[in-house]
C-alpha cells in the first residue's frame, strides 16, 4: 500500500517492519555488541532483524529484487545505515528537535485519508507486518524528526539559482524534446496459425525479392497495392502518423533512426513481417525554459539535499567514535 512507501521516505531510511527468524545456528543466539557510536551500541539483533526485513522487502519487491545484492553486502549496507540512524538520533537530541503528538496525529490522519483507511482497517493491515498502532506513531515520530533534523542542517541552506536551473536546461536539451512522430508507409506480410515452415520461408523470400525493388527504384507505394495485406494498402500503404510508443516496440525501434524517404530492412514478428518506409519526421522543438524551471528546480534542489545531507552525515561520522566490534563478520568493518 502506498503508505508503507509513505512512511519509508518519510524517515529517509529504511524502517521496515516484519521480523524473520535469526541467522545463524541455536548456540549463535546470544545477542551481542557489533559496534559502538559515540555512547550508543549497535547489537547483532539489530542488524539481523533490519537485514531480515530487507531480504521480506526485496522478496515482496519487484524493483528491489533487481539490485543484486549478497546477503552479505545486504548486511554491510545496513549496519552503515544503522551507525547513520544513530548518529542522526544523537544529533536530535542535541538540537533538542521535538516532535508534537499533534504532528503524529496530522499524518497518521492523512496516510489513512490518502488510502482510504478506517482505524481498523490501518491496524488489521499493521498485524499483517506484525506491527502495531503505536509501533507505526514511533515510526512516523522519528521520520519527522529527522525530516527537520535535514531542514535545519541542509534544506534551509540549499539554494538553486536562476543560473543553475538554465545551465541545466541547455545542457540537457534531449530531455526537454516533445515526441517525435513518423508518418509512414507499411508493407504487412501476415503470417496465418496454420502456415507451414515452408509457407513461411516462401514469405520470406518474396519479403526480400520486395525489398530489392524497394531498393532498385521501384515505387513504395505501388508495391504495398500489390503486396501488403496491412489496413492501408489500398492507399499505398499509408499509415498515417505514430508518435512513439504508438508503434510495436520492434517496429518503432526500426523506423526511430530512419530519416524522411528511407526504409527500413524486413522486420519480422510474431504476427508477419513488415517492411516500412518512413515519408515525414516531424520534430517538435523542445519544451520552452519556462514550461520546465520549476520541474527542474525540484529535481536539481532533491538532489542537492541528498547530497549534501550525505556530506553531512559523512562529516558528522569523522567526527564521532565509530567502532565495529564484530570479528566473527569481517565483511562489517569496511568503511
Amino acid at each position: 500500500m502506498r503508505w508503507r512507501s509513505w512512511i519509508l521516505n518519510l524517515s529517509l531510511f529504511l524502517l521496515l517492519g516484519g521480523i524473520l527468524p535469526s541467522f545463524g545456528t541455536a548456540a549463535e543466539l546470544v545477542d551481542r555488541i557489533i559496534a559502538y557510536v559515540n555512547d550508543d551500541i549497535i547489537t547483532l539483533s539489530e542488524l539481523n532483524e533490519r537485514t531480515n526485513a530487507l531480504v521480506a522487502a526485496r522478496q515482496q519487491n519487484p524493483f528491489l529484487r533487481e539490485q543484486e545484492l549478497s546477503l552479505e553486502e545486504m548486511r554491510h549496507s545496513m549496519l552503515n545505515r544503522l551507525i547513520d540512524e544513530r548518529l542522526a538520533s544523537q544529533e536530535i537530541s542535541r538540537l533538542k528537535i521535538s516532535v508534537r503528538e499533534e504532528e503524529v496525529d496530522e499524518t497518521v490522519a492523512r496516510i489513512m485519508k490518502e488510502n482510504n483507511l478506517t482505524q481498523e482497517t490501518l491496524e488489521a493491515e499493521l498485524r499483517t507486518q506484525e506491527q502495531t498502532i503505536t509501533d507505526l506513531r514511533q515510526q512516523i515520530k522519528e521520520g519527522l524528526e529527522q525530516r527537520k533534523l535535514v531542514s535545519r542542517e541542509v534544506q534551509n541552506k540549499t539554494v538553486i539559482t536562476d543560473e543553475m536551473v538554465e545551465a541545466y536546461y541547455q545542457d540537457h536539451l534531449h530531455e526537454f524534446e516533445k515526441h517525435e512522430r513518423w508518418r509512414i508507409q507499411d508493407i504487412y506480410l501476415p503470417y496465418y496459425p496454420d502456415d507451414t515452415p515452408e509457407e513461411r520461408a516462401r514469405l520470406r523470400d518474396l519479403a526480400q525479392q520486395i525489398l530489392e525493388r524497394v531498393r532498385a527504384g521501384v515505387d513504395f507505394g505501388s508495391l504495398a497495392k500489390n503486396y501488403s495485406q496491412g489496413p492501408g494498402a489500398e492507399a499505398g500503404g499509408d499509415m498515417g502518423y505514430f508518435a512513439r510508443g504508438e508503434l510495436e516496440p520492434v517496429l518503432e525501434a526500426a523506423v526511430e533512426n530512419l530519416k524522411a524517404g528511407e526504409v527500413s530492412p524486413d522486420i519480422e514478428t510474431t504476427r508477419g513481417i513488415h517492411i516500412i518506409k518512413v515519408t515525414e519526421v516531424d520534430k517538435a522543438p523542445p519544451k520552452a525554459l519556462d514550461e520546465v524551471r520549476e520541474s527542474i528546480r525540484n529535481s536539481l534542489y532533491k538532489r542537492e539535499v541528498e547530497f549534501r545531507y550525505r556530506e553531512w552525515l559523512s562529516s558528522l561520522r569523522e567526527r564521532s567514535y565509530v567502532k565495529i566490534v564484530d570479528e566473527t563478520s569481517p565483511q562489517l568493518q569496511k568503511q
